[in-house]
This record gives structure tokens, C-alpha cells and sequence, in this order.
């Protein structure tokens, strides 16, 4: 047989099959035919659909899918160096403006160069074209089919020392942070002065560190510090009654603050048992104490004595510590003398005008 004949055996075989075929169509049904048909077509149609689909998927590998946008910049369709150059123009140059934070009439301007500030182009670009990549391929392929774009956005990507801006929001802190000034007693002159009390101030660190992370990527370059006022623990108000005692002149002082309420007579302690000298405070009241003799030589043998008459502390005590006090006397000749085992006595009238001034926490100055 001579090549490229077609053996007569074949031939016959295919004529057969063909009219084979012929007369299962002619006596089939006409509407099953039409299906077949219009099958046939159809998947003919989805394979050269799906080719086209496939083949053009491949070649707008190289671009970013529509509808991504890099800072809300459209990207979509663009290639690589396209969307580089769109960042460029319109993102680089708008963060490379300084950016300004201020408090008050306190300007900052944070150095982009000292922290090495650079926008991270291909990075961003890289993730546009992840937001297309990162589908199936049958879904890129449907959503190009049907014009469907990615909605998806990049955010401003930054490379940045943070230790540098962290340093720089410390040197804000420690330029704009002062303590708060609780109000105080000034005695240096023998008389109370009270010093007024302030607030603070604290810029609250972690809070500007946020804000500034999140401006800098923004084209928006100024920024408000924010500050939180600390409050004194002791304002003016807190200062009330002040006790001073002036041995050498046997008299009581009654401040209300600053203000001298009243002056009164006292006695204090003989050289012997001396009244202490320096800055007190009343511990406890007692109205109608009792009286229990101290670990002194003067109250051997000596036993407590109830309240009443007799009673050497009187209706009124006032402790300062250390077996010491303030407290009444029935004994008031002795009033402007130095004539008591330490303690300060006061007429009744007088001890129960301060007992009722004065509470726990009362300073209590004595000078010599």
C-alpha cells in the first residue's frame, strides 16, 4: 500500500458509521436532537470563553486589578512602575511636609530627616497587586467577565527609627511636664503664711505617640499635644485651724490659715519637765478623760483619776505625742507661767474653744 492511502477496509467502515449515525438522527426525536445540539454548542461556546478568559487573566497578570486604590489613589490597571510613579507624585511629596505639633504658644517641629522618615512605595505597591493576586484564578476571571472590580484600599506605608520619635515626644514631655504644688504652712516668721497651691501638668506620652503615628502617614501635618491637669492633693481650702505656741511668751495662737482667730493664755512646762518644741499634730480628743499618772518621778505612787473635779487634764485633752498635750485647768493662776510637767494648760473656756477647732490632723507649731 502506497503512503498516504486511505485502506478501502476504513473507508467502508466510516461510511457505515456515518450513516449509522444518519438514521438514529432521522428517527430520533427532534426536540433531543436540538439539545444535543445546542449542548455541544454551548460547551463549545464555555471552552473558547474560558480560553479567552484564561488567556487574558495572564496577561493582565503584569497590571494591578481594578479598583484597588493606594490611599484612596485609583491604581487599578496600572503596572508596576505606573502605580510607583502615581505614589510618587501624589503621596511622597505631601508627607515629606514637616510636621508641626504645638501646646499653646509651645511650637515642635518633628525632624522627618533625624527619623529617617521614607515612604514605603514598593511596599504599597506590592500589596496592590496582592489585592488582586490573593483571589482564585475563577474568581479573578468572573470578576473581569462581569466587570467587577476589587474594592480594596492600601494605606500609606512609612519606614521610620521609632526610638527616634519616641525621644522626640520625651523631650516635648519633659519641656511642657511640672509637678503639682499642694498648698503648705510657711512658719519661717513665727506666724503661719500659707503658699498658694498650683496645678500640674503631664503630657501623657503613650497618648501623643498614637496621634503621632497616625498623622505621619496622613497629609495632614499639625497636630494639638494634649496635656492632662494634675490636681493638688492640698488646696487653701484644706487649711484650716493652726495651733501656735509660744513658750517664752505663755500664749496660745488660733489661726485659721493665714488669719489670727484668737490669742490666749497658757502655762507650759518647768524647766524641770520643759514643753517640747517643734511641729505637732493633734492625735486624739478627749472630752472628759481620765487622767493616768506618766512613768515620771513626779506621779510615783499616783493613781488614775476618773473625770470630774480633782481631775488634772480637766473636761478637755488634746494629745500631741509622747505623754504631751493641750488641755484644761482648774488651776488658771497659773496661767502665763512656766509652772506645768509639760503639757500646755488652758483655762476651761479656753481649751474648750480650741478643743472644738481643732481635729485629728491639726499642726501644731512650739517655739521655745
Amino acid at each position: 500500500m502506497r503512503a498516504g492511502t486511505v485502506p478501502v477496509r476504513q473507508t467502508v467502515m466510516s461510511h457505515r458509521r456515518l450513516k449509522k449515525t444518519y438514521l438514529y438522527l432521522r428517527r430520533a426525536n427532534k426536540k433531543r436532537v436540538v439539545l444535543l445540539f445546542s449542548a455541544c454548542f454551548l460547551a463549545i461556546v464555555l471552552v473558547f470563553l474560558f480560553g479567552y478568559l484564561f488567556i487574558q487573566d495572564i496577561a493582565q497578570s503584569g497590571n494591578i486589578f481594578p479598583g484597588v486604590t493606594i490611599n484612596n489613589n485609583a491604581v487599578g490597571g496600572m503596572t508596576r512602575q505606573q502605580a510607583t510613579e502615581a505614589v510618587q507624585s501624589t503621596i511622597v511629596t505631601k508627607i515629606e511636609e514637616p510636621l508641626v505639633m504645638t501646646y499653646k504658644d509651645n511650637t515642635y517641629k518633628l525632624n522627618l530627616t533625624k527619623i529617617g522618615l521614607s515612604v514605603d512605595v514598593d511596599g504599597m505597591v506590592n500589596e496592590a497587586f496582592k489585592k488582586g493576586s490573593s483571589l482564585n484564578t475563577m474568581g479573578r476571571m468572573w470578576r473581569r467577565f462581569i466587570n467587577r472590580p476589587v474594592r480594596a484600599d492600601v494605606p500609606v506605608m512609612l519606614k521610620y527609627d521609632q526610638a527616634q520619635v519616641q525621644a522626640f515626644i520625651k523631650n516635648i514631655a519633659n519641656d511642657l511636664d511640672y509637678a503639682a504644688r499642694n498648698a503648705s504652712i510657711d512658719m519661717s516668721k513665727g506666724a503661719p503664711v500659707i503658699t498658694a497651691s498650683r496645678e500640674g501638668r503631664s503630657i501623657p506620652e503613650d497618648q501623643l505617640l498614637k496621634q503621632v503615628t497616625s498623622i505621619l502617614p496622613s497629609e495632614k501635618r499639625n497636630l494639638v499635644i494634649p496635656a492632662v491637669t494634675l490636681k493638688p492633693k492640698v488646696v487653701e481650702g484644706d487649711i484650716g485651724t493652726i495651733i501656735v505656741i509660744k513658750q517664752a511668751e505663755h500664749k496660745l495662737y488660733q489661726y485659721n490659715g493665714s488669719k489670727l482667730v484668737d490669742t490666749y493664755a497658757c502655762a507650759v512646762g518647768q524647766p524641770k519637765y520643759p514643753t517640747p518644741t517643734g511641729q505637732f499634730e493633734i492625735l486624739n480628743k478627749q472630752k472628759d478623760p481620765w487622767w493616768y499618772p506618766p512613768k515620771s518621778d513626779w506621779a510615783k505612787d499616783q493613781k488614775p483619776i476618773p473625770p470630774g473635779p480633782g481631775n488634772p487634764l480637766g473636761p478637755y485633752f488634746m494629745d500631741i505625742g509622747n505623754g504631751v498635750g493641750i488641755h484644761a485647768t482648774a488651776d488658771e493662776a497659773s496661767l502665763g507661767y512656766s509652772l506645768s510637767h509639760g503639757c500646755v494648760r488652758l483655762s476651761e473656756w479656753g481649751a474648750q474653744q480650741i478643743f472644738n477647732a481643732v481635729k485629728v490632723g491639726t499642726p501644731v507649731y512650739i517655739y521655745p
